[in-house]
């Protein structure tokens, strides 16, 4: 069926009037690529990263009258409050500055991090002109990254044969999975982690640390939780389920949760580690600090090491002992804003003092696991779970460096020799205690 015609026809001339209003009113309506006010209009507005080092800004204005100030903010995307600087520029009608924002040592920028800027520029008649906000994010510009979605977890890589990345990404599937059902996420909110090849390389992209801890690569991971964001030393799935386990520990907790104590982090994260077995109680108990002095880390690397033994002892026998129901409820009255003693209370019936001394009070054998999948100990222990890399070479090369020295330098100073904490066995002879798997 046809519609009906109309019964009138309107004009040319009217229909030219007619659209020439509404592309008048159409381009009333849209705003100009860049904005200018009282005279003053930005010329060009860049920005560069300098990976490792610092962010570059340039920036280029006339107008009608002398530019004399140059105002530019910034602040991160997760912060509300705004940094500012004046660069230097000679006043003109037409003025040209640069900028550059320091990214590392003492005003280290995480990779991932976004950056929110603008500028406000103001003339001699005092006159204003403000641009609008631009977002960047801070990236390793170094390389050619490639990207693989394995679950939750958007891994970058660079210079990795493609059947390395899928070999390690089918072994890391199924452990992202349990640690997402121990976990109990249900979203799909993304994580995302950077993995460089060399140290060389991703020394710029780890915080600055002591000299002592920087020369003995103690360093192999850093997550980053208010980010969703980790970066790692190497494709090893013992370092990126660690660091994921960060991440989504933090998902889990969510907004309402208190900071959680350094023990409870780092060792959930060693716990969840494929192939990991902890220490126990016994056997550590004698060594470290008492759990209630362990809210951060800090201490020489032979106490950072134990620390994250005991952390990690700990957490494991929360689950194994006492089940993982206890330990996901635990932790959901944690996410509702209760502190980690209260929690404990009410899901335990202790408190950190009490699962001190239960913990130490246990069975002499590591707890039965049934752990993820099993896989060969790690030849490394992130800055979240120190290394402890290639126990059979050190504790050999350790015996005959100690043997020789002892025959010819009986009154060596120790501190010259192999430090106890860069493996467990020489805490053993150190302490004179068995350390038992």
């Amino acid at each position: 069926m046809r519609p009906p015609r109309c019964p009138w026809r309107p004009s040319s001339l009217t229909g030219l009037l007619v659209g020439l209003m509404l592309t008048l009113s159409l381009l009333a309506a849209s705003p100009p690529a860049q904005a200018s006010g009282h005279g003053i209009t930005v010329v060009t507005d860049r920005w560069a990263i300098q990976f490792p080092g610092h962010v570059s800004f340039d920036l280029t204005a006339q107008a009608l009258q002398q530019i004399v100030e140059v105002r530019l903010l910034y602040r991160t995307t997760q912060s509300r409050t705004w940094a500012y600087a004046y660069p230097e520029f000679q006043p003109g009608r037409q003025v040209t500055t640069s900028f550059n924002l320091n990214t590392s040592g003492a005003n280290f920028l995480p990779l991932g991090t976004k950056l929110e800027y603008y500028y406000v520029i103001r003339d001699a008649q005092g006159n204003v002109h403000q641009t609008m906000p631009t977002v960047l994010e801070y990236t390793d510009t170094r390389f050619q990254w490639e990207q693989a979605r394995i679950g939750p977890l958007v891994l970058m890589y660079h210079d990795i044969p493609a059947s390395k990345v899928t070999q390690v990404s089918e072994e890391l599937a199924g452990e992202l999975e349990r640690l997402r059902d121990l976990l109990q996420l249900n979203t799909e909110q993304p994580i995302k982690g950077v993995i460089y090849n060399h140290r060389s390389a991703a020394v710029g992209a780890f915080p600055k640390r002591s000299r002592t801890m920087t020369e003995q690569h103690v360093f192999e991971g850093f997550a980053f939780p208010t980010l969703g964001l980790f970066v790692g030393l190497g494709l090893e799935p013992r370092l990126i389920i660690h660091e994921s386990a960060h991440l989504l520990l933090h998902q889990k907790l969510g907004p309402r949760a208190l900071p959680v104590p350094a023990w409870l982090d780092e060792g959930f994260a060693s716990y969840v580690e494929p192939g990991s077995v902890a220490y126990s109680g016994q056997s550590l108990r004698a060594l470290g600090a008492p759990l209630k002095n362990m809210a951060s880390i800090h201490g020489t690397p032979r106490d950072i090491g134990i620390f994250y033994l005991k952390a990690e002892s700990v957490v494991s026998y929360l689950v194994e002992e006492h089940g993982v129901e206890s330990f996901q409820r635990f932790l959901g009255l944690i996410s509702q804003g209760r502190s980690v003693n209260n929690a404990l209370k009410i899901t335990y019936g202790f408190d950190i003092a009490e699962l001190d001394s239960l913990w130490g009070a246990g069975s002499d054998g590591p707890p039965v696991r049934g752990r993820i999948t099993p896989g060969r100990p790690s030849p490394f222990l992130y800055f979240d779970a120190w290394v402890f890399g290639l126990l059979g070479l050190v504790v050999m090369a350790a015996a005959a460096v100690r043997y020789v020295t002892s025959k010819l330098r009986p009154s060596l100073d120790p501190e010259e020799g192999l430090q106890p904490w860069e493996d467990p066995d020489l805490l053993e002879q150190e302490q004179d205690d068995d350390w038992r798997l």
